[in-house]
């Protein structure tokens, strides 16, 4: 549902929006002025990312102040053709899961590019003009719809699902289809996600690639860098507005298994009753990310169920840093560990890659508490 369409909600409801914006940005200094103008004006709490190839947004705050930034965004030519992506939830109920996901300021920053594809910064990432073709969530379902009921073997074999997103988001929920094998890169970061597509082409090569990730963003690049092989990778699709889009569409969760992990302090969104991971230590049935608990090595969020928070003086070790031979008993991260900086999944979100471009201030990053309300 296009946030046009999104029903204004009451003055006291609290709200989260999404969006992102890939076009060359002709002056930098003017959009920062006004996004720091205008999320300051509204009360809002985030994260904005701009770049010369455009900006990748996540605020929140009351619904009829963001319903107004979307207004104003979209007077712009800039930023013609934008799915915003506005939910209304409650309000924010713990502190320090808002504080981790950066929702307690507003941080406005200039960087190189919207998302940090490669970890040489040497490398040029792929151009998104080259991206895989859209689906949308009907579409998408669609073709997931039709593969499963052709019993063609050659047909079978034609599609695969290929996950974006990092471990963490993907232990919880995931594309499941009848003939489509789902390919979960199982990645710590996003910009591992290249060297897994080259390890991996064989997967791919001669197939119809189907992508998702959260929001769209990731599969904007990701799509560009598998058609950028050439021939045999050309057959690539996205999901239009990601999981998100594709949920709204079908509430009952259609062929998408589990929960959506999101990076604000909802942690999750989907059906609460479609529960498919399990806690790290004693393999029970467990998906709560709300006690934040994270990898001694990697800092990795991790899965770990309430009985086995319970005994103390343990550390926890993630699937990845088990495989490559670290600590094998578990154990949990002390409060001050936990909140000593900033968590490395608010930050997958954007992908910040730190830039000064010449005639461009940044904001100072702002710190700000509305009501009961500080983190949305």
């Amino acid at each position: 549902m296009a946030a046009s369409e999104t029903p204004t909600e009451g003055g006291d409801r609290a709200g989260v929006l999404l969006y992102y914006k890939y076009a060359p940005v002709p002056d930098l200094p003017s959009l920062v002025r006004f996004y720091d103008s205008n999320c300051r004006s509204l009360a809002l709490l985030g994260r904005v990312r701009i770049a010369p190839d455009g900006v990748n947004v996540t605020v929140g705050g009351r619904m009829p102040s963001l319903e107004k930034h979307i207004a104003a965004v979209k007077s712009m030519i800039l930023f013609e053709g934008t799915d915003f992506k506005l939910a209304s939830c409650d309000h924010p109920s713990d502190d320090r899961i808002a504080r981790e996901c950066g929702f307690t300021s507003l941080s406005i920053r200039v960087v190189k590019e919207l998302v940090t594809f490669r970890s040489d910064p040497l490398l040029d990432s792929p151009k998104v003009c080259n991206a895989g073709r859209h689906l949308s969530a009907v579409e998408f379902h669609s073709v997931l719809h039709d593969a499963g009921n052709n019993l063609e073997s050659q047909a079978q074999n034609q599609f695969v699902l290929l996950d974006a997103r990092n471990l963490y988001e993907t232990r919880i929920g995931k594309f499941q289809a009848t003939n489509v094998e789902t390919l979960d890169p199982k990645i710590r970061q996003y910009s591992d996600l290249p060297s897994w597509i080259d390890e991996h082409s064989e997967k791919l090569h001669g197939k119809h690639i189907l992508m998702y990730c959260t929001g769209g963003i990731r599969c904007e690049t990701a799509s560009a860098y598998i058609r950028s092989k050439g021939a045999g990778f050309e057959n690539v699709f996205q999901l239009f507005g990601g999981i998100q889009r594709y949920l709204e569409q079908f509430p009952d969760g259609g062929y998408f298994k589990g929960k959506n992990f999101v990076f604000d302090h909802r942690i999750s969104v989907g059906n609460q009753d479609d529960v498919i991971s399990s806690c790290l230590l004693c393999g029970s049935s467990f998906d709560d990310y709300s006690s934040r608990c994270r990898c001694n090595y990697c800092r990795m969020l991790v899965l770990v169920c309430y009985d086995c928070q319970a005994i103390a003086g343990r550390k926890y070790v993630c699937e990845l840093c088990q495989r490559n031979g670290k600590g094998s008993e578990p154990m949990m991260l002390q409060e001050n560990e936990l909140h000593e900086e900033l968590s490395s999944d608010s930050l997958e979100a954007t992908e910040i890659t730190n830039a000064t471009f010449p005639g461009v201030t940044t904001p100072t990053q702002t710190h700000k508490t509305y009501g009961k309300l500080t983190t949305i």
